[in-house]
């Protein structure tokens, strides 16, 4: 972890607050909608699984990024993957 700035380890580790709330996507029945098709339910709760998922993934592939020498690259990902962390938090919230 030494090889990394400061900055961008705080930015990287804000995307694992996801990691804390899987939980509630996983068990807690936070869920986008509800179908009776049972297709349906199945991609509605995939979708919200992947609420939490693209965060936590951006973490390793955005100092994976920086790691790699693409510094612009590797912002971006965490920047994005910080908005998610964002709006899971509002999704949980607002449910």
């Amino acid at each position: 972890m030494n090889e990394f700035p400061k900055h961008l380890l705080a930015l990287a580790f804000f995307n694992l607050i996801p990691a804390l709330l899987s939980v509630f996507f996983l068990f807690g029945g936070a869920t986008i909608g509800y179908s009776p098709n049972a297709l349906l339910a199945f991609l509605l709760y995939f979708l919200s699984n992947l609420l939490w998922i693209i965060p936590v993934s951006t973490f390793f592939f955005g100092l994976n990024e920086f790691r790699r020498g693409y510094e612009k690259r590797s912002l971006a990902l965490l920047i994005g993957g910080s908005l998610f962390t964002i709006g899971d938090i509002l999704f949980l919230i607002l449910r």
